[in-house]
């Protein structure tokens, strides 16, 4: 796959800046009260967040994410799911009810 110069570099600059950092350092407990997302990315494991940020917060390919990590494609593909499977069991209930897109009840068919 070819890449842009620029592009490149830039993967390159956030691969070695996540391996450099590693995991997060947990939240000081002082400090103002999270979104539930962002202290359950902080949640995941470090293999698992940097995937998930890189395709949805920075918007890489699953290719450019492998390119970077030094990985299979499939490996990252396998992270992603692994996160997102995660992050669904443990916000789906409370994101489906705080945003209204939880199911109806249904309607009983005899009265």
């Amino acid at each position: 796959m070819a890449f842009t110069q620029r592009r490149r570099e830039r993967l390159f600059e956030i691969g070695a800046i996540l391996r450099r950092l590693g995991r997060p350092a947990d939240p000081d407990p002082t400090d103002s009260v999270q979104s539930d997302l962002v202290r359950e990315l902080r949640a995941l494991p470090p293999k698992q967040a940097s995937a998930i940020v890189l395709r949805h917060l920075h918007g890489f390919t699953n290719r450019e994410i492998a390119a970077v990590l030094n990985v299979p494609e499939r490996t990252v593909a396998s992270r992603l799911a692994a996160a997102k499977g995660r992050l669904r069991s443990r916000l789906g209930e409370r994101m489906n009810t705080e945003m209204g897109t939880s199911m109806p009840e249904p309607v009983p068919l005899e009265e």
